[in-house]
């Protein structure tokens, strides 16, 4: 499952890199425009640079969960509808702000709380800053999927971030995998490709893959409630898949008419 995500998930950037351009260098003018004065203010010792923060970091967000809801059709073998786009940004923008809030409230009390620790230097402050770091790593593991869930499960905003807090719990393997390998990847590759090519777009059409495959081990295990999960037959599973994606080779990703 875990070369599959990957496979459909490049060949799907690759058949949509509009949407996969269109969504980056969005993001990408977005922190450009927002950091590049906040830190000429820091540069002056002006503390008007925070208010730049304040704004840009929301804002992004929301962009990503718009982004990230549209290129969700991708990969339902589906081409985004840019006209769709007011739409998903009424049905997103809240659920992203609360991401936004709950990541900037978590991660400040656990910075700081881990440089208050570790600076104790006994063995209480190392316990305590050791369980704020894995706090925070699962946190972030958490946080990652928590768009998907919003596009592909039902539920409000605060079950959804339930949701993927059990789906990050019921998938540590694939968790680390995308939050400590996939993401840095494709954010160094990111940079290779005048941040057009992978990048924070790609990340999310990623984790949308990801979990829309992973639904097929939910929906077996929910016609089969007796069966073990290392029970899940994977292959049979993806059969499908397998078959919609198909044989690619270079030549013909690159001159589909000679194919």
């Amino acid at each position: 499952m875990f070369f599959l995500a990957i496979k459909k998930s490049f060949f799907d950037a690759w058949d949509n890199l509009g949407a996969v351009l269109l969504g980056n260098i969005t993001i990408m003018l977005l922190l450009a425009a927002g950091f590049w004065p906040m830190f000429k203010l820091f540069e002056a010792e002006n503390s008007w640079g925070w208010v730049f923060l304040f704004f840009v970091i929301p804002l992004v967000f929301i962009i990503a969960g718009v982004v990230s809801s549209l290129l969700s059709s991708i990969a339902d073998f589906r081409r985004p509808a840019w006209s769709d786009i007011p739409k998903l940004f009424k049905s997103t923008w809240a659920a992203s702000l609360f991401l936004c809030l709950v990541a900037a409230v978590f991660f400040a009390i656990s910075g700081f709380g881990i440089l208050y620790y570790s600076s104790l230097k006994n063995m209480i402050g190392l316990a305590a800053t050791a369980v704020l770091f894995w706090l925070a790593v699962a946190a972030y593991l958490t946080a990652i999927w928590y768009f998907p869930v919003r596009n592909r499960l039902t539920g409000g905003i605060v079950k959804s971030l339930k949701k993927s807090m059990l789906i990050m719990l019921d998938n540590i393997g694939i968790s680390l995998f995308t939050g400590f390998i996939m993401i840095p990847v494709q954010l160094v590759l990111w940079t290779f490709t005048a941040f057009g090519g992978f990048g924070p777009a790609g990340i999310l059409l990623y984790l949308d893959v990801v979990l829309r495959l992973l639904m097929f081990k939910y929906d077996w295990l929910e016609e089969h409630p007796e069966a073990k999960r290392n029970e899940v037959p994977w292959a049979e599973l993806l059969i499908d898949e397998k078959d919609r994606i198909g044989k690619r080779t270079l030549k013909g990703m690159i001159f589909p008419w000679k194919e």
